[in-house]
């Protein structure tokens, strides 16, 4: 994990290791999530019959299950949205959101056009995991 600068005791937005590895890895599944919100659900393809095997209905119906799903991912996308708004606002959200979830680093931003300098996107970067790491 040597890739990860974890921020130490005496920084303002301190957390421990293991919080802020989970919020890192957090933002590392947001992709997933809107590729999986994006694609239109087939509630048949959760259930599978094959005719060896026994089914019962012990697991509830697919589409219920599909719905607490896709659920489940909105929410942890809207809260990962939620935070990079409030930490970066209208000018930086979507900075941000590339930098954390894509795992771009600042240089890279820099050649697609960030229009802020290093510190300012490493200081908000900062502030941004904090944030989540208290509301996950």
């Amino acid at each position: 994990m040597s890739q990860f600068r974890i921020p130490t005791k005496n920084s303002k937005y301190y957390v421990p290791k293991e919080t802020y590895l989970t919020a890192v890895h957090f933002c590392k599944q947001y992709p997933i999530w809107t590729a999986e919100l994006a694609m239109t659900p087939n509630p048949v393809q959760g259930v599978s019959y094959d005719r060896d095997v026994v089914q019962t209905s012990g697991q509830g119906d697919a589409t219920a299950m599909l719905a607490i799903r896709r659920a489940e991912m909105a929410r942890k996308k809207k809260l990962v949205d939620d935070t990079a708004q409030h930490v970066g606002g209208d000018k930086y959200a979507s900075w941000l959101l590339q930098g954390v979830c894509f795992n771009l680093a600042w240089y890279q931003l820099e050649q697609r056009g960030i229009p802020c300098g290093r510190d300012v996107y490493y200081s908000m970067r900062r502030r941004f995991y904090y944030e989540l790491s208290t509301r996950i």
